[in-house]
């Protein structure tokens, strides 16, 4: 075996050995409160899946998480243990020769991002089911890593909350989200619709013009209409919501390391500022979300400690 043979074995060895604590390290994160615990179900993490089946020695998410959050996992050795077998990167490897026999990956996805029909990828695994489409290897391991996370937390963890995150207060779990969104998702579709043709067409288009339009026509069809009893007067609420729906949901808004590292800038920041790093990291993960950055987070974090 020459050197490079060596080093590709070793690399490999150490892509199964981070693949079989992937779940231990992830709940690891969750439990110190590092990460979310819907993560598996993220497109963060389907992309690094998907990386890691196109090359098996790609770093894992959870590895690189772990170095940033200086997390040591402890191996739980239960990691999808279906009491036969562990999946390995063999297994990885036959689920993708078995895929490409039978179907092959849209390219337009790849890479996997937030879509306002798809906002995660179980609805991507849903969506290909309901066209009699195999969801590719990348989606099904999603699937599984989230039901394995479920399983090692030993109770400590829903599936709501392994799927789609902690309840949001005044907000309701997942499904009560969902169909308070799905309020705009057509209208939204029409809109984008329209704005083409009237480019197209040399035309112009006006969004209250077109809101107004679009809800008599769902009045009248009596089809599912995003608000009730509507008139001219508040139809610039409506408006302001529909933009608001927008800012949540298609916005994009940082990756998960480099918000893990957004998170790190602002905690050193209030350290050199003479607060306890405990302190520190306390605040700043209690401020801190996607779409701030490090000076929106620590003015946050400090506004908090003064108070």
């Amino acid at each position: 075996m020459n050197d490079i043979d060596n080093s590709r074995y070793e690399d490999l060895d150490w892509a199964e050995s981070e693949n079989l604590i992937e779940e231990s390290t992830i709940l690891q994160l969750i439990n110190d409160s590092e990460v979310k615990p819907n993560l598996f179900n993220t497109f963060d993490w389907l992309n690094n899946m998907y990386e890691r089946i196109q090359e098996p020695t790609t770093e894992l998410l959870s590895e690189k998480l772990a170095n940033l959050s200086a997390v040591t996992p402890e191996y739980r050795g239960k990691d999808f243990d279906t009491s036969d077998r562990t999946i390995g990167l063999n297994e990885i490897e036959t689920l993708e020769k078995q895929y490409n026999k039978i179907a092959e990956r849209e390219e337009w996805r790849i890479p996997y991002k937030k879509h306002f029909r798809q906002y995660n990828p179980l609805e991507i695994f849903l969506q290909d089911i309901s066209y009699g489409n195999y969801p590719p290897p990348e989606v099904m391991m999603m699937l599984a890593k989230c039901f394995s996370l479920y399983l090692i937390a030993e109770g400590k963890l829903s599936l709501e909350e392994v799927f789609f995150g902690r309840h949001v207060k005044r907000a309701g779990n997942y499904s009560m989200r969902k169909a308070r969104s799905s309020n705009f998702k057509e209208f939204h579709y029409q809109v984008e619709h329209n704005k083409q043709f009237a480019i197209k067409s040399s035309t112009s288009f006006n969004l209250q013009d077109f809101a107004l339009d679009y809800l008599r026509k769902c009045e009248q069809n009596e089809t599912d209409c995003p608000i009730v009893d509507f008139t001219e007067a508040n139809i610039e609420s409506f408006i302001t919501s529909y933009y608001r729906w927008k800012k949540q949901y298609l916005n994009e808004s940082k990756s998960i390391i480099d918000f893990k590292e957004t998170q790190n800038d602002a905690i050193h920041a209030l350290i050199s500022l003479g607060y306890p790093s405990s302190k520190a990291k306390e605040v700043v993960l209690k401020q801190s979300n996607q779409r701030l950055t490090a000076e929106e987070i620590i003015k946050k974090a400090i506004i908090s400690l003064l108070e």
